[in-house]
């Protein structure tokens, strides 16, 4: 079975639900969802590593459902890449979010724990890569512009993926 890295970005904004929910922003069940802005006719995701040899994935698909996201709505996230390497433990996301112009988090996760969060392993193995996962957004996200920036990392530091995000909530 085959593991997509791109989505660790992604997943790591989901899994710190506890850091943003003990700043009392919203808790999601270990879960808070911002969403990354896109090379792939998406309102809200950009994939700032695709054509760029440097980096280990490159995604061929990307969609979000829908796009942008609404609160209290599932978000589906499907996407297909190649990953030209294995990835071994010990790979780590740099992560920056903010809310409007006020930094709310900025941290290094460990890869492998927010890939088991989307129910993959490490090692990634290399070749073909695909996801399909589901989230429920919840109605208490605070209104506002949410910007999310994430790098994955090797252990040895070389690039995995690049993600940025951008998406407003309504009131």
């Amino acid at each position: 079975m085959k593991n997509l890295i791109f989505i660790w970005a992604f997943f790591a904004v989901v899994a710190y639900a506890n850091v943003i929910g003990r700043r009392e922003i919203f808790e999601f069940d270990e879960q808070i969802l911002i969403t990354f802005p896109s090379t792939f006719d998406s309102k809200t995701i950009e994939d700032c590593g695709t054509g760029n040899p440097e980096y280990i994935l490159q995604l061929s698909r990307l969609d979000i459902s829908p796009d942008p996201p609404q609160k209290g709505q599932e978000l589906r996230i499907s996407a297909e890449g190649y990953l030209s390497e294995t990835v071994e433990k010990g790979g780590y996301i740099n992560i920056t979010v903010k809310f409007g112009l006020i930094k709310l988090l900025q941290q290094t996760l460990d890869l492998c724990e927010q890939v088991e969060k989307v129910d993959k392993q490490c090692p990634l193995e290399e070749g073909s890569q695909t996801l399909d996962h589901t989230v429920v957004l919840p109605k208490e996200i605070p209104p506002g512009r949410y910007t999310v920036d994430a790098h994955v990392f090797t252990k040895d530091n070389k690039p995995i993926a690049c993600f940025k995000a951008k998406t407003f909530f309504r009131p």
